[in-house]
C-alpha cells in the first residue's frame, strides 16, 4: 500500500473491511486481518518518516529474527511484526494485532522485554485495530487512564515501554465481528492522525 496522506489509511482500511464483508470462512478472515493491520502500520510508518523529511532510502521495515542464547549454547529467534531500522539501527519494533487482550499483551511485553537485553534504546509499539484490554484504549486514541490489568503487568517490566495504539473505536466484541457488515466500524481520522504523530515523534530523533 502506497500512502501518500492520512486520507488514504482510511480508504485503505474501508476497502479491504469491505471485501472482507463478502467472505465467510473464518480461517480467511483471520488472515485477511493480520494482513490488513501488517500493511496499514508500514504504510503509515514510511509516510510519517516521509512527513518528518526523511529520505526513503534511509528507513527499511522487516521481521528478520534476532537470536539470544544462554550460557549452554541453546539458542531462541525472536522478531516482532514490523521492525524499523534508520541506516540499519534497529529503532522501533511493532508488534501488529487485529485485536489484543491482556494475555497477548502479556507476551508482546515480555518478547519486548527480551529484545530490550539486546538493543536498550529500542522504542516498542503494540499497533492493533480493535483493543479488548480494558481502560479506556478503545474510547480516546491517547489513552491517559490506560487499563488498571496493563499498569499491574507494566509494573513488572519497568524498563519496558509500549506504546499502545488502537485504531478504531469501542471495545472488541467476540459476537460482533467487524469483518460482517452490520458491524463495521469506522476509523476516525483522530485515531489516525493520534497513530501519525506517535511514528513521526519516535522517528524524528534518527533524522
Amino acid at each position: 500500500m502506497l500512502v501518500a496522506n492520512e486520507g488514504d489509511v482510511i480508504d485503505y482500511y474501508n476497502q479491504k473491511i469491505r471485501e472482507m464483508h463478502q467472505i465467510t470462512y473464518g480461517g480467511s478472515i483471520r488472515s485477511l486481518k493480520g494482513t490488513l493491520v501488517e500493511t496499514l502500520c508500514e504504510g503509515m510508518t514510511r509516510l510519517a518518516w516521509r512527513n518528518i523529511g526523511g529520505s526513503p532510502r534511509r528507513i527499511s521495515i522487516d521481521r528478520r529474527k534476532h537470536y539470544f542464547y544462554d550460557g549452554n549454547g541453546n539458542r531462541y529467534g525472536l522478531s516482532q511484526d514490523k521492525q524499523v531500522y534508520i541506516d540499519g539501527e534497529f529503532v522501533l519494533s511493532v508488534e501488529c494485532k487485529a485485536y489484543a487482550e491482556l494475555a497477548m499483551y502479556k507476551r508482546v511485553i515480555v518478547d519486548s522485554n527480551i529484545l530490550l537485553s539486546r538493543f536498550p534504546e529500542l522504542n516498542f509499539c503494540l499497533f492493533m485495530l480493535e483493543s479488548m484490554l480494558g481502560g479506556d484504549y478503545a474510547a480516546d486514541p491517547a489513552h491517559p487512564k490506560g487499563s488498571p490489568a496493563v499498569h499491574v503487568i507494566n509494573s513488572l517490566f519497568e524498563d519496558v515501554r509500549i506504546e499502545v495504539i488502537t485504531m478504531l473505536d469501542g471495545e472488541r466484541r467476540v459476537n460482533e465481528p467487524i469483518d460482517k457488515e452490520k458491524y463495521y466500524k469506522q476509523m476516525r481520522p483522530e485515531r489516525v492522525r493520534y497513530a501519525m504523530g506517535y511514528f513521526e515523534g519516535v522517528l524524528r530523533e534518527y533524522l
